[in-house]
């Protein structure tokens, strides 16, 4: 734990900005909301910017937040940069916290106008450059300006793991850089209802995320396929997005669509994960998910790919059974050992229940924060 002199920099700014783009729902945005209720824990106020009054900013608002939502053409963005000056100056904000290119653009355009100091946070990897060709364009176009907004303005940059900061050191070369993992708060178990799609009567495995690629539903759905001796093994995806329609065609013609339920995106997927016998985490590159922290912190056995984050934080046989990337039939059979092994189910949902509190919790994530914030106000 960090001692109170070491944060006491802080008194002298009380509020912190943190700025996103706040258009989807996912690990970004959960780990903004867990950075808001834990600086307001320590007395730190706080400032949120959005281009999207979507569900961030309601989720925010729930929470006692309420969101600046500013305009989100690009055609505005001088305009729009001034004013996020004129609000950091008027409240006297000396650090903003972003997340994502957008951020960081406006954020150092406001600079011209105000002067203020700037922390960035990296959460994954970049996704490749898919699309049309115009769109593909864009794509490099704002990695390249997200890159050269980042030096520019000389900002603090902090990774979720150990395998980004390695990734973006060519990128970064010559900034400061700390590496924060991901944390949660604890969850109230008792509190969740069952969901009323998990029959009493089926072996109940979930997938939580955004429908892309990367997350890697198809091979969950080939190895449902693979495993489709176990009749009562059901796998319920919760989320929604662009591989949506092709996933169900795969189901159809794996000849499984009974045992595939889309329930789509689910505010309460606190629900869903604990009441499953399994997460099923097939992804072919993450950061440190919070879907992983909270399977971890309900108590939910994991079966993840062995790549990024999700390789840094957990031990195959100890907190999760870890899988080759793209391995759909390795993931099938590790399913058949969690369906015919309770107790093996068991050690490794407590061993990883453990591992979350003691290393990933949200207090340990916020004090790590307040001491890369004390080194910009230094």
């Amino acid at each position: 734990m960090f001692t109170e002199t070491e944060v006491a920099p802080l008194l002298n700014c009380r509020c912190i900005a943190i700025c996103s783009v706040g258009e989807l729902f996912g690990g970004v945005e959960r780990h903004i909301i867990g950075l808001l209720k834990g600086l307001r824990g320590h007395g730190i106020d706080t400032l949120l910017f959005l281009f999207y009054d979507h569900e961030l900013a309601a989720q925010a608002r729930s929470h006692g937040f309420e969101p600046i939502i500013l305009p989100r053409y690009n055609s505005y963005f001088l305009s729009t940069a001034r004013y996020m000056a004129q609000v950091l100056q008027q409240r006297q904000i000396r650090i903003v916290h972003v997340h994502g290119y957008k951020a960081t653009v406006f954020s150092l355009l406001a600079r011209y106008w105000y002067s203020f100091a700037i922390l960035k946070t990296e959460h994954g990897l970049l996704e490749p450059m898919v699309g049309r060709p115009v769109q593909k364009m864009y794509n490099y176009l704002y990695r390249f300006l997200d890159i050269l907004a980042t030096r520019k303005a000389n900002a603090i940059v902090c990774y979720v793991t150990e395998e980004l900061q390695t990734h973006y050191r060519g990128a970064y070369h010559g900034l400061q850089s700390i590496t924060i993992p991901n944390g949660i708060a604890s969850i109230d178990r008792l509190s969740l209802q069952r969901p009323s799609e998990f029959r009493e009567d089926w072996f109940n495995l979930v997938i939580v995320g955004r429908l892309e690629t990367v997350k890697g539903h198809s091979l969950a759905i080939e190895a449902i396929a693979a495993a489709s001796n176990l009749a009562d093994l059901h796998l319920q995806i919760v989320g929604s997005g662009p591989c949506e329609s092709e996933l169900k065609i795969l189901a159809e013609k794996l000849n499984i669509s009974h045992k595939i339920h889309f329930l789509g995106f689910q505010r309460n997927a606190y629900n869903y994960i604990a009441y499953c016998h399994a997460l099923l985490m097939p992804s072919l590159h993450e950061g440190l998910p919070y879907t992983l922290l909270e399977a971890m912190a309900l108590g939910a056995p994991i079966i993840a790919s062995q790549v990024g984050g999700l390789a840094e934080v957990l031990q195959n046989d100890i907190t999760a059974l870890l899988i080759p990337p793209g391995n759909s039939e390795a993931l099938a059979q590790s399913i058949r050992r969690l369906y015919s092994d309770p107790e093996l189910r068991c050690r490794l949902a407590k061993n990883a229940q453990q591992l979350q509190q003691t290393q990933f919790s949200l207090e340990k994530m916020i004090q790590r924060y307040l001491s890369a914030y004390q080194k910009l106000l230094n």
